[in-house]
């Protein structure tokens, strides 16, 4: 348990410094460009959540495919997956500070491109989950997990950090691509005049 907080505390830590330093230089940026940029937060967020949930401190002999340092094969999957989102949510953030400074369609399209791909295997998981119901298991286990007020918790904490991430993202991508795209009309239209 020590090992598993002194791991995320210390990522945490990491992350906060640097998200520190890239605050102070994204304060000139247009709101639109910090909107997008903080976007990330939530996904980082996210992250931490997800690896201290998942996260089963065990004792070796460690087995490939069975039992790692994080508990299970699917517990260390998880507790990667957290630390993943907590990495991406970094580089997005970072990756607004570059892009605004020079923004083109071009970067533009590769932060948004970056944004779908991220998030392309969840929207497969969602179309199917809709498209071929979920079953009576899956709803049966998310109803038990919220009866406890700690499972609730997480719940209601994971929705809000999501519709955080997702309101800030769809906000942001729409006004810094108006203002991208419009600026790109109007160097089309200069150099038309010349």
């Amino acid at each position: 348990m020590l090992g598993m907080l002194l791991a995320i505390s210390g990522a945490a830590a990491i992350y906060l410094v640097l998200l520190f330093l890239i605050a102070r230089r994204l304060a000139a940026a247009p709101l639109s460009w910090r909107i997008l940029a903080w976007s990330g937060v939530p996904l980082a967020l996210g992250g931490f959540g997800f690896a201290a949930r998942f996260w089963n401190p065990s004792a070796g002999p460690y087995v490939a495919n069975r039992l790692y340092p994080f508990g299970g094969h699917l517990q260390a999957w998880a507790v990667s997956f957290g630390f993943t989102w907590v990495a991406l949510g970094l580089l997005f953030t970072g990756a607004v500070l570059f892009v605004w400074r020079q923004a083109g369609w071009l970067s533009w399209t590769l932060l948004l491109s970056s944004w779908l791909l991220c998030w392309w295997p969840h929207a497969i998981i969602g179309i199917a989950f809709a498209w071929n119901g979920a079953n009576q298991q899956s709803a049966d286990s998310y109803r038990q997990w919220a009866s406890n007020p700690v499972g609730l918790t997480v719940l209601v904490t994971g929705a809000v950090t999501l519709v955080w991430h997702f309101a800030f993202s769809l906000v942001g991508f729409i006004a810094t691509g108006r203002a991208v795209f419009r600026g790109r009309e109007q160097e089309q239209t200069a150099l038309a005049v010349r």
